[in-house]
């Protein structure tokens, strides 16, 4: 028998993934990995997938200072090797494609990174675009902690899971009025 859940996880810094859960932001933004199938290039190919925080490449100067103090020091360490500690789960509310940094960097503070991260990113293998993805992430019922296992391992996006998370229980970590409003303020900035 087959349990309902996802089983498919985003790999997230782990101070991204907490700040989602806490519903302190809502957007992420994408490129790619070196270990990304395809020549390298992310692509949102899931609707719906737990989010995995990633402790590799977490650094305070990348990110904005409201996202330095508590929320990254909960966040700058695996609390326990060989798990991965998995607290919410997401669905894609709206991808866009930027070809304009300007409209990345104007989103300001819904997005966690510096200018300087975004611009990073953006000029990525010299293909100037970002993926900006808007996430209605939901807390799970109770937190789990899954096995590290070798599969998981590499800079990349997407991660097949060998068991499903239940997402019965689940909570969204923005309530819904405030998310349609927060939705349609960033889609304003990003297509006007």
């Amino acid at each position: 028998m087959i349990l309902p859940g996802l089983r498919v996880g985003l790999q997230e810094w782990a101070v991204c993934a907490r700040a989602l859960a806490e519903g302190k932001v809502c957007l992420i933004v994408r490129k790619g990995g070196i270990h990304e199938p395809k020549g390298g290039l992310f692509k949102p190919e899931h609707d719906r997938f737990v989010l995995l925080p990633s402790y590799l490449h977490q650094q305070p100067d990348r990110l904005l200072p409201a996202f330095r103090g508590d929320i990254l020091a909960q966040s700058a360490a695996n609390p326990v090797p060989g798990k991965i500690p998995v607290s919410a789960w997401a669905e894609v509310a709206q991808v866009w494609k930027v070809e304009d940094l300007a409209r990345v960097q104007a989103l300001g503070d819904e997005l966690m990174w510096t200018s300087d991260e975004l611009a990073a990113r953006f000029s990525y293998r010299s293909q100037p675009w970002l993926y900006v993805l808007a996430l209605r992430t939901h807390r799970l019922g109770a937190a789990v902690d899954i096995h590290d296992h070798p599969s998981y391992a590499g800079c990349r996006s997407w991660i097949s899971l060998t068991d499903p998370i239940r997402t019965d229980g689940s909570t969204p970590a923005i309530p819904d009025a405030a998310f349609a409003e927060r939705l349609a303020r960033i889609g304003g900035v990003l297509t006007r």
